[in-house]
């Protein structure tokens, strides 16, 4: 689960309009999120808050040990309009997990969106509304407070509709006491430049003065956009049903001949150099994914739009339902090579359900022979909400007793009338199945050395749990293959099959936020 700090800082880059699946980092994003989740190892205790739209704050405390604790602050000069509250959130944005990818925007339709939003500044960026002119800016740090002390802080700044510019910063104190030494410190420098069609990024850091560069890449880029752009139709908010007839009617599609998802193959590499010690890093891999219907992968920043009536509504829904019925599902693929150390990996994640996502990877080393295979799943549970109906009482109805009282004069023939009208209301109440609310997730995770990682997240009243569950075989019989032909001697001399010795750790994290 993510941090209120890290949720934050991924919501500045969202509504400064930011693409972060568009970059080498992000190539494997989904199957690491599926299959490379973290988990609580020990009690932690979070409190954040939001006081202000552009200052946030958080405090954490927890027990490994001896007890620990860190405090952040974050300042934006862009108002953060987002649910701050930790009975508001939704779970899916704390939750990393299977994201369909949009068609990736350029800088032009960034510009656009920027100019439907609000103001823009010079350089096509929205303009703040409390700096006026300044660009997008945020601030971040977070001390770690036992020693060691732990100093991270990050400055990040748009520039421009297509480049982000940030510094860390990253300080541990000396671990002894008497030194006179400041602390280490090292600083890491990060540009990058984003176009829609592909994607570079330059790096530079202090330590053993490393110099890093990466690059991605996305093939048919242009013909999605032409593809978008003729499926779109153009439809005023103050159109009314006059002139709609004029429009081509629309086709929609059958179960056996369902129009195909929109694709993306994107490929990209990264280098790395450091001339002090000599340090050569290399990877290069490539992604194929299925993209969302959405025409843009900032769909849900767009400005709200008076909803449609009569004709246009229709014409909506119908386009809406021709493009929710695909040939497959959501899917992607990757496959990642590190020549210098010979590692191959390939990932296979899939939506199967909207409450459903499974990935694999598969990974081998030309060089030792040694191979990985790793299978992970998430599961959603959704609950419905309930309209309140006109009738019923309120938490805080002075006039309850007496409505008790008046129930309790009714006849039986009159109180099951009334029964029956109640269970009625409820049936009608009951909000759509594309208004389910999300209550929790379960995050599994195994490999062939029978590493068991499961994770659970929910809500409890007003306050975010998140309980995680490591277990390892260690000893003889560790790999799945020597289970059933590893033996040891048991207490009467004949051989019986070494299992190893089971060890892991439990831990449980809560957060509130306001």
């Amino acid at each position: 689960m993510l941090t209120f700090m890290d949720y934050v800082v991924r919501s500045f880059g969202d509504q400064t309009g930011w693409n972060r699946d568009n970059s080498y980092s992000s190539l494997t994003a989904t199957s690491d999120a599926l299959l490379d989740f973290q988990t609580p190892r020990h009690a932690r205790l979070n409190l954040s808050s939001l006081s202000s739209t552009q200052f946030a704050s958080s405090y954490s405390l927890g027990t490994l040990g001896l007890v620990d604790g860190s405090i952040s602050y974050l300042f934006s000069t862009d108002p953060l309009i987002i649910p701050a509250a930790s009975s508001s959130i939704p779970l899916r944005s704390l939750i990393l997990g299977y994201r369909p990818l949009g068609i990736p925007q350029g800088p032009n339709d960034r510009a656009e969106l920027s100019a439907s939003s609000g103001k823009q500044t010079e350089d096509g960026l929205p303009q703040s509304k409390s700096t006026g002119n300044t660009k997008p800016t945020l601030l971040h740090a977070t001390l770690q407070l036992p020693p060691p002390s732990t100093l991270n802080a990050l400055y990040s700044r748009r520039t421009s509709p297509s480049s982000l510019v940030s510094v860390s910063l990253y300080s541990n104190t000396a671990t002894s006491a008497f030194s006179s030494s400041p602390p280490p410190a090292s600083l890491l420098a990060h540009v990058a430049h984003d176009t829609g069609k592909w994607s570079v990024e330059g790096l530079a850091s202090t330590d053993s003065a490393l110099l890093g560069a990466r690059g991605l890449w996305n093939f048919g880029i242009d013909e999605l956009y032409r593809s978008s752009s003729k499926n779109k139709i153009q439809i005023s908010p103050e159109s009314s049903d006059e002139g709609l007839s004029d429009l081509p009617p629309t086709q929609p599609s059958t179960a056996r001949n369902p129009p195909s998802p929109p694709s993306l193959l994107s490929a990209g590499a990264e280098f790395y150099y450091s001339p002090l010690s000599s340090v050569v890093g290399l990877s290069t891999g490539l992604r194929f994914t299925t993209l969302s219907r959405d025409v843009t992968a900032f769909s849900q920043n767009r400005p709200h739009r008076k909803p449609l009536a009569g004709t246009a509504a229709l014409l909506s829904s119908q386009a809406s339902s021709a493009l929710s019925q695909t040939s497959s599902f959501p899917y992607t693929l990757t496959l990642t090579l590190t020549p210098l150390t010979g590692s191959l990996a390939s990932t296979y994640s899939v939506l199967a359900t909207q409450n459903l996502s499974l990935s694999s990877r598969f990974g081998f080393n030309v060089y030792s022979w040694e191979s990985e295979c790793v299978l992970g799943a998430e599961i959603w549970r959704s609950r419905q909400r309930r309209k309140q109906s006109a009738g019923s009482a309120e938490p805080g109805d002075s006039l309850a007793w007496a409505r008790q009282k008046a129930a309790a004069w009714l006849d039986e023939a009159a109180q099951a009338l009334s029964s029956s009208a109640s269970s009625r209301a409820n049936r009608e109440n009951l909000v759509p199945d594309h208004e389910l609310e999300d209550d929790s997730v379960i995050k599994l995770r195994v490999d062939d050395n029978w590493n068991i990682r499961a994770l659970w997240v929910g809500r409890y009243k007003e306050l975010l749990v998140s309980a995680g569950v490591n277990l390892g075989l260690t000893g003889k019989g560790q790999d799945l293959g020597q289970l059933s032909s590893t033996t040891a001697p048991d207490g009467n001399g004949a051989g019986a099959p070494s299992w190893g010795r089971w060890k892991g750790s439990v831990g449980l994290e809560v957060a509130w936020s306001s």
